[in-house]
């Protein structure tokens, strides 16, 4: 019941109360965000699932967030007018972990509490809520597991999904290399424009497995935040063909950002 999948990034400067001009040189992301959300409107999804490198992470065991409703801003960012809210799906949560559980996956369905939905998750929330807001949401964190129990988290989710009989849309969501320019927040390193590039090959492709085979001494230089979540979204699709297209690629700021769609035949 996984009706489709996303690959985004989640740039606070894009929305215009932070970027403040300069989210117009990410126009075309900009764009495919626009895009996203309104096939999602389109799909009526029942249930909204996101993995985001900046929920709570563990290093062994795997976030699910909890509760009934949970809401977010970017006061962090120093912007106090951007906030996004969202129902939960706890029947969804509950089974998940208990399904996790099952595989022998440690995973623990937690509220945030004063900590609020984290960036990764609220950027693609303000896009959608933009289309469409009859949803509840799943949010769950990363690990430092390895990349092959990631996929299985998907796998985990895709069977939740069909057990309950929910309308299901999965976003990863995930920046790509953060060392692409000297002048960006972590300067260059030639491992950034690598690993880049391998993402956008993969994504244009729909070349998934190519997500595990991934040169080490890349991933070590290239400051992705993405891998794991898009890791995770791959198990969501395992045993089924799929049609992948890439919506986007843009890096002005030292920071590469990726949109892009995978959807089961």
């Amino acid at each position: 019941m996984i009706l489709k999948t996303y690959a985004v990034p989640h740039p606070p400067i894009i929305l215009p109360e932070i970027g403040r001009g300069e989210e117009k040189k990410i126009a075309k992301t900009t764009s495919a965000f626009q895009r996203m959300a309104r096939e999602i409107a389109e799909l009526q999804p029942d249930t909204l699932l996101i993995s985001s490198p900046h929920a709570p992470m563990f290093s062994d065991g795997f976030f699910i967030l909890g509760g009934d409703r949970e809401w977010g801003d970017l006061s962090a960012f120093g912007v106090r007018g951007v906030r996004e809210e969202a129902a939960i799906d706890k029947t969804f949560a509950d089974e998940l972990r208990g399904a996790l559980l099952r595989r022998a996956l440690s995973a623990s369905v937690m509220s945030l509490g004063r900590r609020g939905l984290d960036h990764g998750t609220l950027i693609p929330l303000r896009f959608i809520h933009q289309e469409y807001r009859e949803f509840r949401l799943v949010l769950i964190g990363l690990s430092l597991l390895p990349g092959m129990t990631h996929r299985e988290i998907g796998r985990a989710v895709a069977q939740v999904s069909e057990k309950l009989g929910r309308r299901a849309v999965y976003i990863a969501s995930g920046d790509l290399s953060h060392v692409l320019k000297e002048d960006g927040p972590y300067g260059f390193k030639p491992e950034g424009p690598r690993f880049d590039a391998e993402i956008v090959r993969i994504f244009n492709e729909g070349d998934l497995e190519g997500l595990f085979v991934m040169d080490p001494q890349v991933l070590e230089q290239a400051a992705e935040c993405g891998l794991r979540s898009f890791q995770m979204m791959t198990g969501t699709l395992d045993g089924r063909p799929y049609e992948a297209e890439l919506y986007s690629y843009e890096g002005p700021f030292g920071v590469g950002y990726a949109v892009a769609s995978f959807t089961p035949n």
